[in-house]
């Protein structure tokens, strides 16, 4: 086993603004509870810098004129053209050293697959990636460029299988736009219901079209889903897909806005079934790419982002203040001396209408898809 894990002190160094959800600073805390967990010193782990991607890279997913934009509004430049892509608002605001930021944000993503399919890594996460709403030529729900579809793009070109699974509370519609038409890369995206949360799609019956039809899924969930629910859905479609694609290369979005604490979001899970989703992913990846994605709550998202880099390495995460400090660096005592949470199951009618609503949309994949796909 080979591991990369992608990090920059200047991913911290953004701020969107006192009232933006998006908190750069989640990178840093990553950093600091993976060296208070002892998830960094093994001899099989690198901690690798990234650098900032050029234009010719950021192209192969990306139009070039909406990139100079990005560019202008980073130094001041004001464009109209910039608000009809999505720049400039409330959402995707502009402020200075923002080129920087994402050009940095793509370049560890596509460092990650180099490190993939050039350097004998088996497994690259970058925790400031995930990206995943950004089009080709505009900008929404925070994000800006789509590294992860610039990662997609760059291993077809080089000829790989590429699987994307994208477990972020909302829907990878950047991703499933771009691919739609696509049968070379296989996209699973469950998330909360397009009924219910931002971007307001992502239903089971997009599943792609023409040579794509197949190889788009989603598994929309209903408010109030929690760990068990989740993991019955996770369980009875994704190693079953992934098997019949057998894909060179997995791009995960290990979204943590899926936790019942994140102020955006209306699941009712913990990070046990992230934990579990991860572990499955790992066993099923020949080489696995990780990204971070959406995550609201700052320090528990950090704690699950912490959490599942130890899953992607096999690793028992031991609290090397444990007896040091009183109570947990990052968050309520109650959590001190562990990253992970107990599972979270529920019970009542919101339960048992989730539940319900979940074994629909599995059987209806299993009836769709399944067969295009020989699972």
């Amino acid at each position: 086993m080979k591991s990369a894990f992608i990090y920059s002190e200047v991913f911290s160094q953004y701020d969107f603004g006192p009232l933006h959800p998006f908190k750069t600073a989640r990178a840093k805390i990553v950093n600091e509870l993976c060296h208070r967990y002892n998830l960094l010193d093994r001899p099989w782990i690198e901690i690798i810098k990234p650098g900032p991607l050029c234009m010719e890279k950021l192209s192969l997913f990306h139009n070039e004129e909406y990139m100079r934009l990005l560019e202008n509004a980073s130094s001041g430049t004001f464009d109209f053209a910039m608000l009809g892509c999505g720049l400039g608002t409330d959402e995707n605001p502009v402020f200075e050293g923002l080129y920087s930021m994402i050009t940095l944000s793509a370049g560890a993503t596509y460092l990650g697959t180099e490190l993939l399919i050039r350097q004998g890594f088996t497994v690259a996460f970058n925790v400031f990636g995930g990206f995943h709403h950004a089009g080709r030529s505009h900008a929404e729900g925070f994000c800006y460029i789509n590294d992860a579809g610039i990662a997609i793009s760059h291993l077809l070109q080089e000829g790989f299988r590429v699987a994307y699974i994208d477990l972020d509370a909302h829907h990878g519609n950047g991703i499933q736009d771009a691919f739609f038409n696509d049968n070379r890369v296989l996209k699973i995206s469950l998330h909360e219901s397009g009924k219910t949360l931002y971007p307001w799609s992502g239903y089971e019956t997009e599943i792609g079209e023409g040579v794509g039809k197949g190889y788009n899924v989603n598994i929309p969930l209903p408010q109030g889903t929690d760990d068990e629910t989740y993991l019955y859905a996770f369980s009875h479609v994704v190693p079953p897909l992934i098997k019949a694609f057998s894909p060179d290369i997995i791009i995960g979005v290990f979204g943590a806005d899926t936790h019942h604490t994140d102020p955006l979001t209306h699941l009712n899970m913990s990070n046990y079934s992230l934990r579990e989703a991860v572990k499955s992913i790992r066993d099923l990846s020949p080489k696995l790419l990780a990204l971070g994605g959406g995550g609201y709550n700052l320090y528990t998202s950090a704690r699950t982002w912490s959490l599942l880099w130890a899953v992607m390495n096999n690793i028992e995460p031991e609290d090397t203040f444990a007896g040091l400090v009183g109570g947990m660096m990052f968050g309520p005592e109650l959590e001190s001396g562990s990253l992970e949470d107990a599972p979270l199951h529920t019970t009542g009618a919101e339960k048992e209408l989730a539940q319900k609503e979940v074994e629909r949309v599995v059987g209806y994949i299993k009836k769709t898809v399944f067969p295009l796909l020989g699972a």
